[in-house]
């Protein structure tokens, strides 16, 4: 077989019917992509309107998606886009596990060229939950963007604690957050101590002797170690 030239390769790509499917863009920023092979060349490229030189912008730019807790324990997502072309508007889901979302709201977009805000505020937030969008045209095509969590009080790594720090017996009491998985006490040299499966939130333990000792929590939301002494 003869090698395409240039000119055909253009006006093959250019003339083609495709169908884009979606894809998550990392970044948040909207995007759908494609690839074909015409006689022995693979191309990838970007859905817009393609030229030699150039591809148009997309139709929705999202430039920022974020999540926070609110004062009243709920989730609140605000994201911002700058560009909109028959934008129908934007699905919101949840997940509690970062593999399975479910819709939890709609939020409706447009056409406009200038920079637009979108909040929408979950108020059944009882977990660590996980947010992405669902951006869809008027044509039903979607795109999704990237995932943001948001983390309650009581799962909040920041509430383990141990004390008295340092502790002069040898004795400490510990609280922890909620759905931690296990609790491990290590000595200075490495050695484990003691390892609990799903601690319970307040208890006591023991320093077996003095020095450092390093108390670990794993949990949904991640991990975290603090130091302990016996004096």
């Amino acid at each position: 077989m003869k090698p395409l030239s240039i000119s055909l390769f253009l006006s093959l790509i250019l003339t083609a019917h495709v169908s884009f499917p979606q894809t998550i863009s990392p970044s948040g920023i909207y995007g759908a992509a494609n690839n074909a092979t015409v006689g022995n060349l693979s191309v990838n490229w970007v859905i817009g309107t393609l030229t030699p030189t150039s591809i148009s912008a997309l139709p929705v730019k999202l430039i920022s998606f974020k999540a926070h807790l609110t004062s009243a324990g709920n989730a609140q997502l605000n994201w911002k886009t700058v560009q909109e072309v028959s934008n129908k508007g934007f699905e919101i889901q949840k997940s509690v596990d970062g593999k399975f979302f479910d819709a939890i709201g709609w939020v409706d977009g447009g056409n406009q060229e200038t920079e637009k805000d979108y909040q929408f505020t979950d108020s059944e937030l009882t977990t660590t939950s996980y947010y992405r969008l669902k951006q869809v045209d008027f044509d039903e095509k979607f795109t999704l963007s990237r995932i943001v969590s948001v983390v309650p009080e009581n799962e909040n790594l920041d509430r383990f604690v141990a004390f008295p720090n340092p502790t002069p017996n040898g004795k400490v009491e510990v609280r922890l957050p909620d759905r931690i998985s296990s609790l491990e006490l290590v000595d200075i040299n490495g050695t484990t101590i003691m390892t609990q499966r799903d601690p319970a939130t307040k208890q006591d333990i023991v320093l077996p002797r003095t020095g450092l000792h390093l108390l670990r929590i794993k949990g949904v939301v991640g991990e975290r170690t603090i130091k302990i002494i016996r004096n």
